[in-house]
């Protein structure tokens, strides 16, 4: 492998690695989910700084003896500095960030694209924020490959009625109909959510996230989706208990 590449990639975590060090947790388009350490990063003024949800092209070096990589150099594409700054938008970030840590298939350019799109969302629409977290896990579910059509059970395929509520079998990992559903009732979709799944599915993220929804309907979707998420993921998401999502 060669010693110096280049990589599209989003800063999804950052710890303190020693006295003056930052260890950063990068999604890379070549590379997947890899450590970085970056230098200096501290408390030097001259360190290359890379915060997280900094989106950019990384100038990285590899040491194949160790297996390890390094940060050289940061051409930034946008720092989203303003979700940072927000609690809520700093929550939400974070859960996307963990949630793509956890479940991490090896889908690399999937993966940053639809990062990349919900964090500049964020930024530039703050007022929709749970909108792009419901579309952030509805197209999440699709780049895993778990998405199922909305409009039938996986699991007799039969059509669903225009007004009927779907339930969840875990043994398929999928949607379902009340008689085809062997999980507690925690994760029900009423038929008007149906519905907007179904028709933002066929959306670009920013199209989909302009799609109004009333703050009843808004509340019961992203509860569902959370829940959604969570059942998707091998282990607890930290960032769901701190109410702020």
């Amino acid at each position: 492998m060669e010693r110096n590449i280049t990589t599209l990639g989003i800063v999804l975590h950052s710890r303190r690695w020693g006295q003056t060090n930052r260890r950063l947790k990068l999604l890379s388009v070549d590379l997947g989910i890899v450590d970085v350490v970056s230098y200096g990063a501290q408390k030097s003024l001259k360190a290359v700084k890379a915060e997280v949800f900094c989106d950019g092209q990384f100038f990285l070096y590899h040491n194949p003896v160790k297996g390890d990589y390094t940060l050289k150099d940061l051409k930034a594409i946008a720092g989203h500095e303003e979700i940072r700054e927000d609690l809520a938008l700093n929550y939400t970030g974070l859960f996307f960030c963990e949630i793509l840590i956890k479940v991490h298939g090896g889908e690399n350019a999937a993966e940053y694209r639809l990062l990349s799109k919900a964090l500049d969302l964020l930024t530039t629409a703050p007022e929709r924020r749970v909108l792009v977290l419901i579309q952030f896990i509805h197209r999440l579910s699709e780049v895993l490959g778990i998405r199922v059509d909305l409009d039938r059970c996986p699991v007799c395929d039969r059509a669903y009625e225009r007004d009927e509520i779907v339930y969840f079998s875990s043994s398929a990992g999928s949607q379902c109909c009340q008689q085809c559903a062997n999980l507690e009732r925690t994760l029900i979709l009423p038929p008007g959510a149906r519905r907007y799944l179904s028709l933002t599915a066929t959306m670009d993220f920013e199209e989909a996230v302009a799609v109004d929804l009333n703050p009843g309907a808004l509340e019961r979707i992203k509860a569902y989706m959370l829940g959604y998420a969570q059942y998707f993921c091998p282990s607890q998401l930290t960032t769901l208990s701190s109410g702020l999502l």
